[in-house]
């Protein structure tokens, strides 16, 4: 009997032992349990491309081309007043060969033009009396045509013994010595045009997107030695094959020549690519491929995060063609609006998360 009683004060004994552990725990060790009990998840904001960033590249200096010079007219070589490296406006005097035979040969043709036009002359004036008939004449005519066209290709040759240059230039080499007789074609001097530099470096396709467009992304050439010291760069043109090793995109910039700066085509330097975040406009929305969910009838789903309250719900959205790892957004979601990107397995509606802006 006493065994009995003994045992309902034994569990009362228990139960205030208990109550008192819980009331003895302070409040930051319970708010500590609920924040380790929080899904931690990555969050964007919509409308927003990837945090600003900041890329070097080592660049190749290049001109916008490089030629071999040749005569059109083979000849004697008897100038070639330039020097290796050298920069000339265009109009310089690059190479001539000797003219004397140029001369000669549009003197003669010249002479023979005189001499046709004389006959066409006579024998329209024979013509007018009926002395000859006006088959002779045009022939005459025909034969003036021909004199003319053979005074205009003399010409023409005596000028192709000049080579004279066809724009701003650097003299990069010459190719053969002084009074060397050449056939035509042969290349004389090799010169590149410097109007303006080009630089071109190779990128990752998460930047060739972007490269063409100059509100997205800045590209600077630090010049070396003063690489504070930066020149803005000007977009030209990229390459829309990869390589097949590195699978990189050639993008090629332009800038004009530094002034006092002896940066020569063929030099590596250095360009800084910037990459800043935009928002887009509300028709050119994407998100992550990551951050799409389905339901078993096909539907597409995304989880909104509320700053506010720090909870999530869940929203169908309509979504279009895939690029890369993102994908178009048609309808269902609003610029500015925050997603979860990562960590959407673990999620259900209205539950708290903590954001997380890397993993």
């Amino acid at each position: 009997m006493k065994a009995l009683l003994l045992l309902p004060a034994s569990l009362l004994l228990a139960s205030l032992l208990l109550a008192s552990l819980l009331v003895g725990c302070s409040p930051s060790e319970a708010q500590m349990g609920q924040a380790a009990s929080l899904t931690s998840v990555r969050v964007e904001t919509l409308g927003e491309l990837a945090p600003s960033v900041n890329r070097r590249f080592v660049g190749r200096v290049d001109a916008v081309s490089s030629v071999d010079l040749s005569f059109q007219v083979g000849g004697r070589l008897t100038e070639l007043p330039v020097q290796q490296g050298r920069l000339l406006p265009k109009g310089s005097l690059l190479a001539a060969l000797d003219p004397a035979d140029y001369q000669l040969a549009l003197s003669q043709a010249e002479v023979q033009l005189a001499q046709a036009r004389r006959d066409l002359e006579r024998k329209r004036s024979l013509l007018e009396n009926n002395s000859v008939s006006r088959a002779v004449v045009e022939e005459a005519e025909d034969q003036l045509r021909l004199a003319q066209l053979n005074v205009d290709s003399a010409g023409r040759n005596l000028s192709y013994t000049r080579i004279e240059a066809p724009y701003d230039l650097l003299v990069t080499r010459r190719l053969v010595d002084r009074f060397v007789n050449l056939q035509a074609g042969t290349p004389v001097v090799r010169v590149q045009d410097v109007t303006e530099y080009r630089v071109h470096i190779s990128v990752p396709e998460d930047l060739v997107r972007l490269v063409s467009n100059p509100d997205q992304v800045r590209a600077e050439l630090l010049l070396p030695g003063n690489e504070q010291q930066r020149l803005l760069l000007e977009y030209r043109e990229h390459a829309t094959e990869p390589d097949q090793v590195v699978q990189t995109y050639q993008v090629t910039y332009g800038f004009q020549r530094p002034e006092g700066l002896n940066l020569l085509p063929g030099m590596t330097a250095t360009v800084l690519v910037t990459a800043g975040p935009q928002l887009l406009a509300r028709d050119q929305l994407d998100i992550p491929v990551a951050a799409l969910s389905s339901t078993p009838d096909g539907r597409h789903f995304v989880w909104i995060f509320d700053p506010e309250s720090g909870e999530v719900r869940r929203r169908q959205i309509q979504v279009g063609d895939v690029s890369g790892d993102r994908v178009a957004v048609h309808s269902g979601l609003l610029a500015g609006e925050q997603i979860i990107t990562a960590g959407t397995s673990r999620l259900r509606e209205g539950m708290r998360v903590r954001p997380f802006s890397q993993f």
